[in-house]
């Protein structure tokens, strides 16, 4: 064995070349190495340094850290502020959720900047005359008085009425739409703002240009407005804490923390959970009800956004409240909120806003609505059922800034003062010219139903509230 092992012993002559190569080699790299990370932050500090220089813009970062309390730690917060913000937990700083870029400028100084962009559509008489009697507008609204699909809605009050007004005003939009070359069309109501979150330009642009040449429909699911205040005035400008969808959401923590999310409410939200859908504008294009949108000759292909929301700001005012018994002349009964409402909680709104005193009003709001429990709220942030969003307050205040708001109410104020009777005279129908080739209306519905087959017993999508614990 001893001869066995000298004779595969290596020769010292031979292996000392070779190590020492080898340890030069090694000493060699981790000096590039060393050197590599030593200058490459150190560039980039320098290109950051000199971006900034070049901009000579105040870093959105720094100024958000001086308007909400939530930039600072506990200590440094000494005075309250208009925003009531209570996730600060351990004095911990937290990030708005508004991204960081660098182009995007609202032109605080410029007091030339108007609306672009904008084409308001008035409701005259005409046009609800002409959307009730099916005349004028038979060229574009005729498939949905004629077809099933909408039906169940037709001639009943309070919210079914809205309901049915929506889905006209969708299709005279897809139109419109048309024939400006539109690409995609939206619906969002008054109360509703869309969050391109994901996108690293805030731009609902950007956000499009991702989708694949396939799909039809684009599914946003919305967000609830968490109200702090019973006061809040402006909700776009006052309110940053939001409800996150089940979407959005695990099982587990959904369902694990549904009760405390609810706080003694009907469901999980106030009102609907469903969300709202884009499209993609295409022949044969329809709506389906305020929440989504269909085809006459096939079954679109739809993908579900899974961090863009649509954020709803709902009762997120108390006149939201008290002016419900102002809108429909339902009964404040049980029973009779039945037929008028779709949502429980808008049934239960409507009979306290028809029966109860102001004071008792208030309390309600209080307890159902306002987010008063900084325990739980900081538990559910925790958790990422509540979620800070900040961007749309921001944006909303440099418009305020540039004057956009101003200039769009005075704009409007004198289009409403300044329209004539010529103007209430045009016929509506001829305003949007978009033509379905359909001869005799009569036949539109056969017609309709025989293209579309398996697709006839669809039914119009209306407001639905998210899933409750029995659908675990």
């Amino acid at each position: 064995m001893a001869g066995f092992s000298q004779s595969f012993r290596p020769n010292s002559s031979f292996s000392s070349p070779i190590i020492s190569s080898y340890n030069s080699s090694q000493q060699h790299f981790l000096y590039k190495l060393f050197l590599l990370l030593t200058l490459l932050p150190l560039s980039l500090a320098l290109f950051s340094f000199f971006l900034q220089w070049q901009s000579g813009s105040i870093d959105p970062i720094t100024r958000w850290s001086s308007d909400y309390p939530e930039m600072h730690s506990s200590s440094e917060i000494k005075s309250s502020s208009s925003i009531h913000c209570d996730d600060n937990l351990l004095g911990q700083r937290i990030s708005p959720v508004f991204p960081y870029f660098r182009g995007w400028n609202l032109k605080f100084n410029d007091t030339n900047l108007r609306p672009k962009g904008i084409h308001v559509i008035y409701r005259t008489e005409q046009l609800k005359e002409g959307q009730a009697k099916r005349l004028d507008l038979k060229s574009i609204l005729i498939r949905i008085w004629n077809e099933s699909w909408l039906s169940n809605f037709f001639y009943k009050p309070c919210n079914n009425e809205l309901f049915v007004k929506q889905t006209l005003n969708m299709e005279m939009a897809i139109g419109m739409a048309t024939d400006a070359g539109m690409e995609w069309i939206f619906h969002l109501d008054t109360d509703e703002l869309l969050h391109p979150a994901g996108t690293r330009g805030y731009s609902v642009t950007e956000l499009l240009m991702d989708v694949p040449a396939d799909v039809d429909m684009i599914v946003f699911s919305n967000y609830e407005s968490a109200v702090e205040r019973s006061d809040i005035k402006e909700p776009f400008s006052e309110v940053s804490m939001f409800k996150k969808n089940f979407d959005h959401l695990p099982k587990e923590t959904y369902f694990g923390h549904y009760k405390e999310s609810t706080r003694g409410n009907p469901n999980y939200f106030l009102t609907y959970g469903n969300g709202k859908a884009a499209a993609r504008i295409q022949n044969q294009l329809r709506p389906n009800g305020a929440h989504r949108w269909h085809n006459y000759v096939k079954r679109p292909k739809e993908i579900k956004m899974e961090e863009a929301a649509v954020l709803h700001y709902t009762y997120s005012k108390f006149s939201d409240l008290t002016s419900r018994h102002d809108r429909c002349g339902c009964k404040p009964t049980k029973e009779d909120v039945k037929r008028c409402f779709m949502l429980d909680f808008d049934r239960a709104a409507f009979i306290i806003a028809s029966t109860a005193t102001e004071e008792e009003m208030l309390r309600w709001y209080q307890e159902h609505v306002v987010w008063n429990d900084k325990t739980l709220k900081q538990k559910l942030l925790k958790h990422g059922i509540l979620d800070r969003i900040y961007a749309p307050m921001d944006i909303i205040q440099g418009l305020r800034e540039t004057g956009v708001f101003a200039s769009v109410i005075a704009s409007a104020q004198t289009a409403a003062s300044n329209r004539s009777d010529s103007d209430k005279n045009v016929n509506v129908g001829k305003s949007f010219p978009r033509k379905i080739g359909i001869e005799n209306p009569g036949n539109t519905r056969r017609k309709v139903l025989k293209d579309v087959g398996e697709l006839e017993q669809l039914q119009a999508i209306p407001p639905l509230s998210p899933p409750g614990p029995n659908h675990w």
